[in-house]
């Protein structure tokens, strides 16, 4: 060939980049360096072997509904038993996980608009973790997550499955002693220390073996609690979170934030002067929108409260016991935060690592020890360089998650998640996904539909449910450092990995949207021309002598072979030119390794230019 090919990445001139570098969407695509990827890209990511490639799909988990209702709460708990309860949220009843991987009913009845919020509890009675939520009524709602198999029963007894005991599943022991079976409560009196439970009033010898037995969620009116003067028995509550085994509640329409007393969150008083472990009453600018605990170990407190209010406020709670060690003080510190700083709402709250991370009302991606700082040089939102995305997305009912180190921000109103790779310091491209709230389960990533009540287990296969991935890589321009001279190319470079059903388009557009022309190239992966693939079994008779290492077995970095390619093109002379990668079909694998073309300055002038 006459000329070098300028490949990207792994461009030897000082200028070029040397890796992909992620998604943006505020600087100029035509005046972003090489390999960066940018609008329309979508459903494409990039990999820790530095290489672009269509995503995965997602499977479904559980089973096929045809509610057309979105899930709108979510929570995953894991017991002080080790067992995991995955809950979600739709149309006024809340479901469980088992583990079986079907989604049972945990109680009905809620508003079918309501938004659950959840926070673990430790109980000091049973010896046991509870898990509390609020759902915008006057009630918290209480659960300690116990699950039985039914095994028998007699007029007045019920014996479980197995051999642990019901108190050792961790079903009650004192108070509200109540199971529910097939939607249906029924209480008892005794029995938890064996495997049979006694005192039931009711007959239930005719339940089918194996089905389940769980304990009855339990309903703890506010009007039944214990109030300071502010704190009306009628308050409707909307957020919860747990901290030092205190629970904290309070209103979207409300200022105040109560707290409970040490281990008993059906209590909210203080004495005068308060004491260490009294309830407290926390008054803010604006209504409260979101809590956000954390730990931080490098503060005397070691503990902290911080609490959203309004669309600007931020706050820092913490508490100082006095000398004598007998007396204990709220310290309500307001963070110096920019308008619209206030998170948006719970949901919008994730902890990174050791930080936490929201969405504000600006709209930014921030953390909190950047608004903590904010008189003091510092970066700027870790959502800068995708800043016009982002304010041109509808963001309602937007829910954030960490997962294996990266950031996911689903956007419901859009069908879109956007991540942000924490240790590469960049954003993906938007990943096209039906999800309202995302969730782990297993330690794997899963969303929860944003149009009917049903699961996903996300990055799972290379399908969405049976439905093609519409994956486009689209990248920054290039000028090969003059932009205001003519280029001229004739040939086009392509190195990646792909399957054999795969026939990935290679789309270049010369000057901005194609304007001088759009030459489009096919890279099958059934042409054995451009295939380097090694074969998998090299046992000595399987191959001609000599062609395989001996009794080894070969491999490479991706599943699939490697392919380049060099595609004639004929003669082109342009100023900029644009690469775009794309497939739309089902069960598609490819990825990107480097692509450049053999470009020179273009003899031509640029009389259409001059004036």
């Amino acid at each position: 060939m006459p000329e070098a090919f300028h490949l990207i990445p792994n461009r030897t001139d000082p200028k070029a980049a040397t890796g992909f570098q992620g998604y943006r969407a505020k600087t100029d695509l035509t005046a972003l360096p090489p390999g960066v990827l940018v609008s329309p890209s979508q459903n494409v990511l990039t990999n820790d072997a530095d290489r672009v490639g269509i995503r995965k799909g997602f499977t479904l988990d559980g089973a096929a509904s045809t509610d057309m209702n979105p899930i709108l709460s979510s929570y995953e708990w894991t017991t002080c038993r080790g067992e995991e309860r995955p809950l979600r949220f739709f149309n006024g009843t809340l479901q469980f996980r088992y583990t079986d991987g079907t989604w049972y009913d945990l109680k009905t009845g809620f508003s079918a608009t309501a938004n659950l919020n959840f926070a673990e509890w430790w109980d000091t009675t049973e010896k046991e973790d509870a898990l509390l939520f609020v759902d915008g009524t006057a009630n918290i709602y209480e659960w300690n997550g116990a699950i039985a198999k039914f095994a028998s029963a007699t007029a007045t007894t019920l014996t479980l499955q197995g051999t642990s005991t019901w108190a050792q599943l961790g079903f009650r022991t004192a108070g509200s002693k109540t199971i529910q079976i097939s939607g249906t409560d029924y209480t008892y009196t005794g029995g938890e220390s064996t495997t049979t439970l006694t005192g039931l009033s009711t007959d239930l010898s005719a339940t089918a073996v194996d089905t389940l037995v769980i304990q009855s969620v339990k309903t703890n009116a506010v009007s039944a609690m214990t109030l300071p003067a502010t704190f009306a028995t009628t308050q409707t509550l909307d957020l919860i979170a747990v901290l030092n085994n205190q629970a904290w509640v309070g209103s979207l329409t409300s200022r105040y934030a109560w707290v409970s007393k040490l281990n008993q969150f059906r209590d909210y008083t203080a004495a005068s002067p308060r004491i260490p472990g009294d309830g407290d009453t926390i008054t803010l600018d604006g209504a409260l929108t979101a809590f956000a605990p954390q730990t931080n170990e490098s503060d005397a407190n070691g503990t902290i409260m911080f609490i959203s209010a309004g669309k600007d406020f931020w706050y820092r709670i913490t508490y100082t016991l006095s000398t004598d060690f007998t007396k204990e003080t709220a310290q309500i510190k307001r963070l110096a935060a920019a308008s619209k700083q206030a998170a948006r709402s719970q949901a919008c709250i994730a902890q990174l690592k050791n930080n936490t991370v929201y969405l504000s009302n600006e709209p930014t991606i921030d953390t909190l020890g950047r608004v903590e700082n904010i008189d003091t040089p510092q970066s700027r939102p870790i959502s800068d360089t995708i800043k016009t995305d982002l304010e041109a997305y509808d963001l309602s009912n937007a829910h954030l998650r960490y997962h294996r180190n990266n950031l996911y921000v689903a956007l419901p109103a859009e069908s879109k998640v956007l991540i942000y790779n924490l240790q590469k310091q960049y954003w993906e491209a938007p990943q096209i996904l039906p999800i309202r709230r995302l969730a782990i389960i297993g330690g794997e990533l899963y969303g929860h539909s944003n149009a009917v009540p049903e699961t996903y287990k996300l990055f799972d296969g290379y399908n969405d449910n049976d439905n093609p991935i519409e994956g486009i890589a689209a990248f920054s321009y290039e000028n090969q450092g003059r932009r205001d001279a003519k280029k001229s190319e004739d040939k086009h470079f392509s190195e990646g990995y792909i399957s054999s059903n795969t026939v990935l388009s290679c789309a270049l557009k010369y000057d901005f949207g194609g304007f001088t022309s759009i030459v489009e190239k096919a890279i099958e992966g059934s042409d054995d021309d451009i295939i380097f693939s090694t074969t998998a079994d090299g046992s000595l008779g399987k191959n001609p002598y000599g062609s395989q290492p001996i009794g080894s077995i070969t491999d490479s970095q991706s599943g699939n072979p490697k392919f380049r390619i060099i595609h004639d093109l004929g003669k082109q002379d342009y100023y900029e030119r644009q690469v775009v990668y794309t497939t739309n079909d089902v069960d598609q694998q490819w990825e990107i390794l480097a692509y450049g073309s053999n470009a020179t300055l273009s003899p031509a002038d640029q009389f259409e230019i001059t004036k």
